[in-house]
């Protein structure tokens, strides 16, 4: 009987760190679609992030480094010291999150004010606007960041 409380015991204890690792390894993950290309951010728990672009001709990290969180501001500290740092405000608008870039000079996109961002959201909710980061799926990031994107031929019109 003591013996089995051990291994209950035990069991219990393995269980419980496995949980705290797996939730101390999430990450969250945005796409923003841009013509012919995509863009890519993966925010992880322990502070370290990737901006990956994707396009026909390939896949290549634009930037890496840490970022923190204060309340909706985060800020991304490019590894590279000849990058700047940058900053994007989360956003939530109608059950849909995105990142809305707030500094000029930032590796994971363009500056677009949230306002902006939902307005176009309000005015059609079947489509997201680009260069937005809207937030993905784990699988989606896995699956699009390690093939180059689909090219398109748009024909001109006349």
């Amino acid at each position: 009987m003591w013996c089995m409380r051990q291994q209950r015991a035990f069991l219990l204890t393995i269980l419980l760190t496995c949980s705290a690792l797996s939730s101390a390894q999430t990450a969250r993950y945005f796409k923003a679609e841009h013509g012919v290309g995509a863009t890519y951010v993966r925010l992880v728990a322990d502070g370290t992030y990737k901006v990956i672009d994707r396009e026909h001709m390939g896949i290549f990290l634009t930037d890496e480094g840490h970022w923190k969180q204060s309340g909706a501001v985060i800020t991304f500290n490019p590894k590279d010291p000849k990058n700047s740092s940058y900053q994007a405000t989360e956003n939530e608008h109608k059950g849909k999150t995105f990142l809305a870039i707030t500094s000029p000079d930032a590796a994971a996109g363009i500056v677009i004010a949230p306002i902006d961002i939902e307005k176009d959201l309000d005015a059609d909710a079947t489509h997201l606007p680009d260069h937005v980061l809207f937030k993905v799926s784990a699988k989606t990031y896995q699956t699009e960041t390690k093939q180059t994107y689909p090219f398109r031929h748009i024909r001109p019109q006349r």
